[in-house]
Parts: structure tokens; C-alpha cells; sequence
């Protein structure tokens, strides 16, 4: 349950962290809409007077295909904004000021008490002292390993037994849900 607190409170403070996030990008995505728009309007116009000597066929498949080219390009826009929007979410994960506290309850979950305890770079140096002390008030005999191949969390690995804990996973997991509800609050 404790799991589930910390992990759901790390989440509500990530999805407030995307939301302000999200404004930044509607604004510039707003931005990016109205020069497509003016774009638009250029072509259109273009094709106006090349149209008023070719059939009206002719006229509304150039039409057709330039509305569709910009709304290629608008969704792919969109597309990339919503990466980066899920990217920098998933980034900041680390900074949260409870982040130490999922890790821990990540090991406690675990069931384990020994084994190696992966954990990236990053997070070993802001937190090998205060997870050492963890680990040693906890009756804990983990070897501390550090592991760049996660982006963030921790990884259990007790002979052929690997608890996945990473953000990696949690990310995957979560990357169409994150996606989707990215895209409903930007567009």
C-alpha cells in the first residue's frame, strides 16, 4: 500500500510537473498552428490564381493535396511535441523530492534481502549515502552495482531472479497511457 501511496504521489507530482509543461508547449504549439495557418493561406492563395486557368477538378485535388501535406506536417509536429513532453516527464522523475522514498519501497517490495542492487550513475551519486544507511538499518546485504542501462528506479538481481523496479519499465508500461493523456490536455 505504501508502495502505491509513494508511487501514486510521485505520479501526481509528475503529471502537475507535465501540466505546466503542456501550457508551455500549447503555447508554442499555438504558435507553430497559426504559421502553418498563414502558410496555408500563402498556398492557397498561389494556387488560387494558378487554378483559375485549370479545371475545377484540377483545382480542388491541388487543394486536396496541399491541405493534406499540412496536416502531415501538423501531426507530426504534435507528434514530437508529445515525445518530448512524455521525455522531459519521465526525466525529471529523479528530481522529485520523494523519489528516495520509491526507491526504498522499491527494495522493500522486492521480498529480497540480498543479492546486487542495480542502480544508474545519477542516482547513486545523489542518494550511496543515504541508501548505504538504508540498506544498513534495514538488515539489507546488497551489493550496490551501478547500472547505466536504467534510466532511474532500481533493479534486484538475486541469482537467476531479476525484479524489475526501473523507470525504464515503469515507462514502457505507461508510455501509451502517458501519450494519450498528453495529447488530450495539449490538443
Amino acid at each position: 500500500m505504501a508502495t502505491q501511496q509513494v508511487t501514486g504521489k510521485i505520479l501526481e507530482d509528475a503529471k502537475k510537473e507535465a501540466q505546466e509543461i503542456l501550457e508551455h508547449y500549447k503555447r508554442e504549439a499555438a504558435h507553430v498552428q497559426k504559421q502553418y495557418d498563414e502558410k496555408i493561406a500563402e498556398e492557397k492563395a498561389h494556387i488560387d490564381v494558378e487554378a483559375e486557368t485549370a479545371k475545377k477538378t484540377e483545382y480542388m485535388r491541388l487543394v486536396s493535396q496541399k491541405n493534406l501535406e499540412f496536416r502531415k506536417e501538423v501531426v507530426a509536429e504534435k507528434r514530437k511535441h508529445i515525445v518530448k513532453i512524455v521525455e522531459d516527464a519521465i526525466r525529471k522523475l529523479p528530481e522529485h523530492k520523494q523519489y528516495f522514498s520509491f526507491l526504498t519501497a522499491m527494495i522493500k517490495n522486492s521480498g529480497e534481502k540480498a543479492g546486487d542492487l542495480r542502480i544508474n550513475k545519477g542516482d547513486l551519486k545523489r542518494y550511496e549515502k543515504k541508501l548505504e544507511k538504508f540498506l544498513k538499518e534495514n538488515s539489507y546485504d546488497f551489493k550496490i552495482v551501478h547500472d547505466d542501462t536504467i534510466r532511474g528506479g532500481v533493479l534486484i538481481k538475486k541469482e537467476k531472479t531479476i525484479y524489475y523496479g526501473s523507470l525504464n519499465l515503469i515507462s514502457e508500461l505507461l508510455r501509451d497511457e502517458l501519450t494519450i493523456a498528453v495529447s488530450n490536455k495539449l490538443f
